[in-house]
C-alpha cells in the first residue's frame, strides 16, 4: 500500500493499493493515469504532500486518523492522530434507553471514546462492525435523549 501524507505532520490523508498510480504535481495530485486520471485533489501537491510506499494496510483506516512513523532504520508504522476528530451519521432512531448506537461506518471513529449527538454525550467502550458498544448515555453531566437516523455523531 501507499499512502498520501501531509509533509508537515505526516497524517495520513488518502490510501492506495501500489498499483495505483498518483503523481504530485506542483498545483494538485493526480490521481490514475496522467493522461487519463480518476481524480484530481487540488489542495495537494508537491509541496506539500509527499508519497510513502510500503506502508500496511489498516483495517480501521480513515484519512486523517492516523499518522506515518518513519523509524531510523526504515520502518513505518500507523500511530494514531491524536487531534482527529471522527464522524458519522446514525443508522437508525434510538431511543434514550439503547446502549449501543449503529453509525453508517464506524472507521472514522476510535476503539472507544466519547461522541457527541445533539446535545448529547455519549461514551463506548467498543467498536463491533458498525456499531458503537458499551454506551453510557448522558455522559458528562447531558441528558439521554431520542436521537433519528442520519442525525450527526461526532467524536470529541
Amino acid at each position: 500500500m501507499k499512502t498520501i501524507v501531509r509533509k508537515s505532520d505526516n497524517v495520513s490523508l488518502y490510501l492506495y493499493p501500489d498499483d495505483k498510480d498518483i503523481t504530485l504535481e506542483s498545483d494538485r495530485a493526480v490521481i490514475g493515469p496522467t493522461d487519463n486520471p480518476e481524480l484530481y485533489i487540488a489542495d495537494l501537491n508537491s509541496s506539500n504532500a509527499r508519497i510513502i510506499y510500503g506502508i500496511d494496510d489498516k483495517a480501521d483506516y480513515w484519512g486523517n486518523k492516523y499518522k506515518v512513523n518513519e523509524a531510523e532504520n526504515g520502518d513505518l508504522s500507523w500511530v494514531a492522530n491524536a487531534d482527529f476528530k471522527g464522524a458519522n451519521s446514525l443508522t437508525a432512531d434510538i431511543s434514550a434507553g439503547v446502549n449501543e448506537i449503529g453509525v453508517k461506518r464506524s472507521n472514522p471513529f476510535t476503539s472507544s471514546g466519547t461522541i457527541q449527538i445533539g446535545k448529547e454525550q455519549i461514551t463506548y467502550t467498543d467498536i463491533t462492525g458498525n456499531t458503537l458498544t458499551g454506551c453510557t448515555r448522558g455522559a458528562n453531566s447531558t441528558t439521554a435523549a431520542s436521537h433519528t437516523s442520519d442525525e450527526h455523531a461526532t467524536q470529541i
